[in-house]
């Protein structure tokens, strides 16, 4: 053998340490990359988005006492796939008592989203924008709006009542939930 060249001992303990070194290598990389595996597939996973088919409180009972109606700011908890942010705005309802039940209207114009206001001289809900009025019971009566109020579910348990909130596409003369 002459001098400089490699025995086989030293040529195995090369491809043992190199091979060593690779699957340390591997395991390293394994171990940081499955934390960020998880992270990045968890809304695949797991439901990640809370959405507005929960009732949400609207108040007591006896606010709602009348023919008036009272508007109500409806606040829930959004979650999405990393974030939870407490008692956000989700919406607006009109709610009064109309033929002896608790009814709930939304606040959004079925024509083009603008915010419904109730007119207290006039007696009828009005939407500023495009001058579309509506009946108490949301029926419309004059303007652009292609169908009446979107109602939406009232429930009351004791003397809470919790209204399902949910938005409707704008301009069709059918109730779509979006």
């Amino acid at each position: 053998m002459a001098q400089g060249e490699p025995r086989d001992e030293d040529e195995s303990r090369r491809k043992f340490m190199l091979a060593g070194a690779g699957v340390l290598g591997a395991c390293v990389a394994g171990i940081t990359a499955a934390p960020a595996l998880s992270m990045l597939t968890h809304p695949l996973r797991t439901p990640t988005t809370s959405g507005s088919d929960a009732f949400i409180p609207a108040g007591k009972l006896a606010q709602f006492e009348g023919t008036v109606p009272i508007k109500v700011d409806l606040y829930a908890d959004k979650v999405d796939a990393w974030n939870r942010v407490v008692q956000v705005k989700i919406g607006s309802a009109w709610v009064m008592q109309h033929e002896d039940k608790l009814v709930a209207m939304s606040t959004v114009c079925p024509h083009l989203g603008c915010a419904i206001d109730f007119d207290a001289e006039g007696g009828k809900f009005v939407c500023p924008c495009h001058d579309s009025y509506f009946s108490l019971d949301g029926a419309v009566e004059t303007g652009p709006s292609p169908r009446g109020m979107d109602a939406l579910e009232v429930q009351t348990q004791g003397e809470l009542v919790a209204i399902r909130y949910q938005r409707f596409r704008q301009g069709t003369e059918t109730k779509e939930p979006v």
